[in-house]
């Protein structure tokens, strides 16, 4: 440092040589820029010591690099401020280096000594660096899902709903409809979120052939004795032989009492020309058969009358009929068709209170 330039910063100038410049408020451009500051000028501009104390090293450099003759002028690089004026307006700058988040903040504004970072929407904090979790607050106005993303939000939907325009309300995707063969041979049955295959009574869905299989419900053990099992259903039976029958349930077996009543009263109806027959039937069953092929029955049967009729069957047009019915103890049939009318019988007597299989 030459002594001239010693002596001009040791020796305090009258401001803006002026006489009412002593009573004017510290200007930086005015003490600093268009003149040379010492320390205590800087401290009239800021008013404060802190900011004094960053400002004054950082002016000395500045004048190191742009006032050549003053100091050793250093070397200037890219980054460099173009000039004076430049670089000490750059050293208050609250704003510079940016204090703010750069992810958050929309605005710096520079202050004495301060700065304010002004944030974009979905940020807080003095330097904007706190991301707003817009779900915390009634889930972001969202009807399902919110997810928080760095300053904003996204609503999202559970599977099985689709996002309505106002990108925040889910409504339910019919699957049904949107996909019309997604259940096979089963029927499709939309419910929230989801769908449904449903099958039949009896059957279940298979999703990997999308078909409706039949249950075998007899795999199951759902009979206490023997179960037959047929497509859609199945049936229970008990052993008549062994003094069981079914119960109401359909399934258990309980045990027929040993000492039902027998009606022992000989009945002698006549039995031939069966459409006279009018008594009551324990069992009644009517087929739709397309045309008559054949008939099978097979069923236990135990009784001690010597006569009566077990079974009866006729053309819906009661053109045509069979009737089994017992005469002395023994089957007889007797059939009507367009041919003719037969009767037959034999085989031993059966009427002696023990079960038998007539087939």
């Amino acid at each position: 440092l030459s002594q001239q330039y010693a002596s001009q910063l040791l020796l305090r100038k009258r401001r803006a040589n002026s006489f009412m410049e002593e009573s004017k408020k510290g200007n930086l451009e005015r003490e600093c820029i268009e003149e040379l500051c010492n320390k205590e000028e800087a401290r009239e501009v800021f008013e404060n010591n802190p900011e004094t104390e960053y400002f004054y090293p950082k002016y000395l450099s500045c004048l190191a690099s742009h006032r050549a003759g003053v100091f050793r002028v250093t070397a200037v690089t890219p980054d460099s401020p173009a000039d004076l004026r430049a670089c000490v307006k750059e050293i208050s700058n609250q704003c510079s280096p940016l204090p703010c988040h750069k992810d958050g903040y929309k605005e710096c504004i520079d202050g004495q000594a301060k700065y304010t970072c002004v944030c974009k929407a979905g940020w807080q904090g003095v330097n904007c660096e706190e991301d707003i979790n817009e779900c915390e607050d009634l889930n972001g106005g969202c009807s399902q899902r919110c997810s928080n993303l760095p300053g904003s939000y996204r609503c999202l939907c559970e599977d099985g709903y689709f996002m309505h325009s106002n990108k925040r309300d889910c409504g339910d995707i019919n699957e049904c409809v949107l996909y019309p063969n997604i259940c096979g041979t089963a029927t499709c049955k939309n419910t929230l979120g989801k769908y449904e295959c449903e099958c039949a009574e009896g059957y279940t869905y298979n999703s990997t052939s999308k078909n409706c299989e039949d249950i075998d419900e007899c795999a199951e053990n759902v009979c206490a004795q023997l179960c037959v099992n047929s497509p859609g259903s199945y049936s229970c039976y008990c052993d008549g032989k062994k003094g069981f029958k079914l119960s109401k349930d359909m399934k258990s077996c309980e045990s027929v009492t040993t000492c039902i009543p027998l009606d022992l009263e000989k009945n002698y109806e006549l039995l031939y020309l069966a459409e006279q027959f009018i008594g009551i039937p324990v069992v009644y069953l009517k087929f739709k058969l397309p045309n008559v092929t054949r008939f099978t029955a097979e069923f236990d049967f135990r009784t001690y009358d010597a006569e009566g009729v077990i079974l009866y069957a006729e053309s819906l047009d009661n053109a045509a009929w069979i009737l089994l019915a017992l005469r002395d103890g023994k089957i007889e049939i007797q059939f009507k068709n367009e041919f003719g009318t037969k009767v037959t019988s034999g085989g031993k007597a059966i009427n002696d209170g023990l079960w038998h299989i007539v087939s």
